[in-house]
């Protein structure tokens, strides 16, 4: 049997953490026999309290069977945030740092971890900076801080071995995998790679502008929005399959082509429609909110024109995202919102995108979704192949439960870096579907350019000075 992991479990009293994924993962390897330890929560939120309050028994039995120290960082410098978890470092020798806190700290934890050898999994995105959104030095600290920690992990490796990952569902999923088979195969075959893919992400997520204040790891009040939430995950998977089917292309011409702000979009009668329905009291005047609440991002577009070696175009992608879409939502403003205990799928939030991808006169493939949060969702994906390469030219396929039912899950890869950090090997099933530090390298050099058109763009009345920069940023595809 392989030693006990000790886990330092960093947002722990959140609902992802300690309801849906962390929690009950971990809680399922102890029933399995391996000895496993959550020795520290660190939150800010008495995890006591907060598995008392609400509907979450994983917490709650975590905290009865390894009643673990609570670490408040709340006011703590990064001097002294370090300092405190190093005493508990001596004091419990964590294997495995698990990060579901706020985006804007997440460096900290994970400078932190890296440095002395311990092995992380981070939820998304794996970093983001306050005020990134109309802050051009914040925004530009994204990419540099990848650069910092990836310098910094081959320190570490160069003494012992040290994992750094990231569960994202979609490079585990069964769907998205399919997909990914395909796309390979077109590119292997014919060196045919992508020539257009066109996301078009729809959040639903219907906020009173009050709450605008309100929110656990994903509130505005750090200077960034709706990339910095489930934006991450979709960025990635974009990345994923550019970097399978490159085709012709060595570079993307990046832009920012529409951008809507928070403020911005509570000027407009879409801000208050549904509210005042559900409210049932009339029209409400917009309450004031902080300058980086107003300048966070709503909704934006995004296109990366793909360039050859010679700089000629052969190909688009485009991202869009849209936040402000169908909610599901049907109850006004709660009392207890204010006290960050209604988890975000309650106010109305969707699952819904279309996603068009074509590798030139070749193949195309279509993947539709269109659930609310919470619900079983189904992915329906259509797949046409040119008649000349196959007998089967057009599949239409519904994948059912697609996210729960996948042969690997969140709770999967959470419990295969368990297994790593205590030097043993991950299951083989889930070995190569673990999204490591080192497969992000794209993924968060969109991510942080994309930070840099937001924020570049930013001036008028916002809390910020104004810079005139290029309205583009260039990437290369290939490393």
């Amino acid at each position: 049997m392989a030693r006990t992991t000790t886990v330092l479990l960093v947002g722990g009293s959140g609902h992802w953490a300690g309801r849906e994924n962390h929690a009950p993962a971990l809680l399922d390897m102890k029933r399995s026999g391996w000895p496993v330890r959550t020795a520290v929560i660190c939150d800010p939120r008495d995890p006591e309290k907060r598995a008392r309050d609400e509907d979450m028994t994983p917490l709650r039995e975590l905290l009865r069977v390894d009643t673990p120290d609570w670490l408040n960082p709340d006011g703590l410098s990064r001097s002294e945030l370090e300092a405190v978890l190093d005493r508990a470092h001596a004091t419990h020798r964590f294997s495995l740092v698990i990060i579901a806190c706020s985006p804007v700290h997440h460096y900290v934890y994970l400078a932190w971890a890296i440095s002395r050898g311990v092995s992380v999994l981070c939820d998304k995105p794996l970093l983001a900076t306050e005020g990134a959104a109309y802050n051009p030095s914040a925004a530009q600290s994204i990419t540099g801080g990848y650069t910092e920690l990836e310098n910094a992990l081959a320190r570490a490796r160069a003494s012992r071995p040290c994992h750094v990952a990231m569960p994202l569902r979609r490079r585990a999923n069964d769907v998205y995998r399919s997909i990914a088979s395909d796309i390979t195969e077109m590119q292997r075959a014919y060196g045919q790679g992508i020539t257009s893919m066109q996301m078009i992400k729809n959040g639903g997520l219907f906020r009173h502008p009050e709450e605008y204040l309100f929110g656990d790891a994903h509130g505005y009040r750090s200077g960034v929005g709706a990339l910095s939430f489930s934006s991450y995950h979709y960025i990635d998977l974009l990345s994923w399959y550019l970097e399978l089917a490159p085709g012709e292309a060595v570079a993307m011409r990046v832009t920012n082509p529409y951008l809507r702000r928070v403020g911005e979009f509570l000027r407009t009668r879409q801000a208050t429609t549904l509210a005042d329905l559900i409210d049932g009291r009339g029209p409400n005047p917009i309450p004031d909110l902080p300058s980086e609440v107003v300048a966070a991002e709503a909704d934006f577009v995004f296109h990366l024109e793909l360039l050859g070696e010679n700089g000629q175009k052969v190909g688009l992608v485009t991202y869009a995202c849209h936040s402000n879409t169908y909610s599901h939502r049907s109850v006004g403003l709660q009392e207890f919102d204010q006290t960050d205990q209604q988890p975000f799928r309650e106010k109305g939030r969707m699952s819904q995108f279309s996603l068009d991808i074509n590798q030139g006169s070749l193949q195309h493939i279509g993947v539709f979704k269109n659930d609310v949060v919470g619900e079983d969702y189904q992915i329906r994906v259509q797949r046409r192949r040119n008649p000349v390469l196959t007998d089967v030219s057009y599949v239409d396929e519904i994948f059912h439960n697609a996210h729960a039912g996948s042969s690997v899950t969140p709770q999967d890869v959470l419990r295969a870096m368990v297994r790593l950090a205590s030097g043993d090997a991950a299951p083989a099933q889930v070995a190569d579907r673990i999204a490591f530090f080192e497969d992000q390298r794209l993924s968060h050099r969109l991510f942080g350019a994309f930070y840099e058109l937001i924020a570049a763009s930013a001036g008028g009345d916002l809390a910020c000075s104004r810079e005139s920069g290029p309205a583009e940023r260039f990437v290369e595809l290939r490393r």
